[in-house]
């Protein structure tokens, strides 16, 4: 019996195309290689023959009985067309922040260790990296950098491509230069047999120093300073008379620091407020992969394309910036024309692989190649030491109250650990600025984030995207309120629910009904509230600590105007097709919507697409930002792909 279709099974017909300064680069987005339907297979669906009902996850029994489904489970030779002997990929990471990278001595390494190539920074043209890689995610804040882009574009480079701020990253370490962050990759090894790569990861597992050589650097080399904010920086304040949502970027921009200001010196007057010390903190956290990040790609020496297998949150960014790296005139690989991603299971970790660099270090290493396929695949050590992490985060504040419980001001500083690189990290300090109000109405608000540049690993929009941090901050605070108060903790956080008709903390105006009021009804009635003076005394009477918690968040959404498309394809032998560009993150969503359409069309679907990158061109619409008529053309939307976000993909 055949297995059932998981994703992606078959091929979508039309492809993007991206300019670059070589050229335009065809763009692709396929499914799980050899996961087609095959001959005589019927028209059954793994999801089951009642419609609207999913009998199991589509992908279930793929996963049970161990078959090809994440990018770890390829090898070159299940890739039709590809060569049978593939090469193997291994950085060495970076051990110091405080020494310049020299370069290597690898005579220590046995001979069935030695490598096939090596690759240093200085191998690199450093034209490779004159093109930008876009992490933008959040429009807000986007309309805010455009001029200071633009500015800074045309500024000499300096070596990097992750963004206009100034604060440049290597994907390898130039020798002579001081690493930006420990884990940063400062050479590439290239094995041409599986033992050669064992024996070596054997020995450099335990690198003591004796490979890597460090020293003085042969004068400034540019290393961002530690502690360093990565732009944008985020100042959200709102009085009665001034916000972040009535007011023009521009305007904003240039009055924001004097009402920030003004509202300091007003608070500092004010008498008859309670005043509440915010101090929160809270570490860096792994998302923790059912599988750490692998994958695999080649380069046809025939035809010029890049074909990858890799399990990502964002195949459009993945392929964006792979071409835009690789249409520069410094490009390793003259005339590439076509980037196609095979696009895997990416086994959870919700933000952990949205704009991971994990993409660009394996597109980097087929480069060297000689036309040979290559692995790269982290263990879960390496994952753990060069992953992306949700941010660690300190906030500090105070919090103003009437004595009749009502909330007055909020006033707080938020600092994101966002490691060498800036990733998303600005973004997810700026939504986290945006929910620092909570669920709570206030109508003064004073907030200030950022995320510094450090020698720790890069932080990622992971697990809530800032939100998580504050609301720790907020909620923490009105429990210290309550507490030194003798306020019952339900009571404070209901006198002060925001409603429909009240503003936020950047003034944006809430137009719909929220369930806030009933959300608290439900959990003051539920036992464990209910009842925890009795379940803690029970607890204490046999000797352990016992404890009963209460937080609120009510999260933002629809602040980066993602877009989302999909579509439902009737085949011919009368089975259905869903297509999203959504990525299934373990969550379930292919096996949502595989059955979202059978309550319409009478059967779900059997087979679900996911990733689905070159569905936007299908509509006819365009989203091209160079567009000069692009408000007066009807034909144009704001974005055309979604982020792949955690809160989309579910959607």
């Amino acid at each position: 019996m055949a297995p059932p279709p998981v994703s992606n099974a078959a091929p979508m017909t039309r492809r993007g195309f991206l300019k670059t300064a070589s050229g335009i680069i065809g763009l692709s987005v396929l499914g799980l290689p050899g996961r087609g339907q095959g001959a005589g297979a019927g028209v059954s669906t793994p999801l089951g023959p009642v419609p609207g009902v999913a009998a199991q996850r589509i992908e279930g029994l793929a996963k049970v009985t161990g078959q090809k489904i994440y990018a770890r489970d390829f090898r070159a030779g299940d890739m039709a067309g590809w060569p049978d002997h593939q090469w193997h990929a291994l950085y060495l990471r970076a051990r110091t922040t405080q020494e310049a990278f020299l370069g290597l001595n690898l005579a220590p390494l046995p001979p069935e260790a030695a490598p096939t190539r090596v690759i240093l920074g200085s191998d690199l043209d450093s034209r490779l990296f004159d093109a930008p890689v876009q992490f933008e995610r959040d429009l807000h804040v986007d309309d805010l950098l455009s001029a200071k882009a633009a500015e800074q574009e045309k500024a000499a480079k300096d070596g990097s491509f992750n963004l206009p701020d100034g604060l440049s990253f290597d994907l390898l370490v130039m020798p002579g230069r001081t690493p930006n962050f420990l884990g940063q990759a400062v050479a590439l090894l290239l094995f041409d047999s599986l033992a050669a790569y064992r024996a070596a990861r054997r020995v450099l597992a335990g690198d003591d120093g004796i490979v890597q050589h460090y020293g003085p650097g042969e004068g400034p080399d540019g290393t961002p300073l530690p502690d360093q904010p990565f732009d944008p920086r985020t100042l959200y304040v709102k009085d009665p008379g001034f916000d972040y949502a009535g007011t023009d970027a521009e305007t904003y921009a240039r009055e924001a620091p004097g009402v920030q200001a003004r509202i300091r010196k007003a608070l500092d007057a004010a008498t008859g407020l309670i005043r509440q010390p915010i101090r929160a903190e809270m570490r860096a956290m792994d998302p923790m992969f059912m599988e750490p990040e692998a994958g695999l790609a080649w380069i046809d020496p025939a035809s010029r394309e890049m074909q990858l297998v890799l399990g990502t949150q964002s195949p459009d960014g993945d392929l964006r910036n792979i071409a835009s790296m690789f249409g520069s005139e410094g490009s390793p690989v003259p005339e590439l024309s076509h980037v196609t991603l095979h696009s895997c299971y990416p086994g959870g970790g919700f933000g952990g692989r949205d704009s991971s660099p994990f993409s660009l270090m394996l597109a980097l290493a087929v480069a060297f190649a000689d036309g040979n396929p290559v692995r790269l695949a982290y263990d879960r050590f390496e994952q753990f030491r060069v992953g992306l992490k949700r941010h660690a985060t300190t906030a500090e504040g105070t919090l103003y109250a009437h004595d009749d419980m009502r909330l007055e001001a909020v006033q707080l500083s938020m600092s994101f650990d966002g490691g060498g690189r800036r990733n998303l990290s600005p973004y997810v300090a700026s939504l986290g600025a945006l929910c620092a109000g909570g669920s709570y109405r206030l109508p003064v608000a004073d907030i200030h984030a950022e995320a510094l540049h450090t020698e720790n690993i890069s932080g990622g929009s992971q697990r809530g995207f800032g939100g998580p941090q504050a609301y720790f901050a907020i909620e923490t605070a009105l429990d210290d309120l309550a507490a030194a108060q003798g306020w019952d903790p339900m009571a404070l956080r209901r006198a002060n629910l925001i409603a429909e008709g009240d503003t936020t903390v950047t003034g944006g105006p809430i137009e719909q009904s929220l369930s806030l009021p009933e959300m608290l009804d439900i959990a003051e009635a539920h036992p464990l509230w209910a009842e925890r003076a009795e379940i803690r005394a029970a607890h204490e009477a046999e000797g352990r600590t016992y404890g009963t918690g209460l937080a609120m968040s009510l999260q933002a959404y629809g602040t980066s105007g993602d877009g989302m498309v999909a579509a439902v394809h009737l085949e011919r032998d009368g089975t259905l097709t869903v297509q999203s560009d959504a990525v299934d993150m373990g969550n379930g969503s292919a096996t949502t919507l595989g059955v979202t359409i059978g309550p319409i069309l009478g059967a779900n679907a059997t087979r679900v697409e996911m990733g689905g990158y070159t569905l936007f061109p299908q509509t006819g619409l365009s989203d091209d930002s160079d567009n000069p008529d692009r408000w007066d053309d009807p034909m144009w939307t704001q974005k055309g792909t979604g982020s792949s976000s955690a809160c989309l993909t579910g959607l």
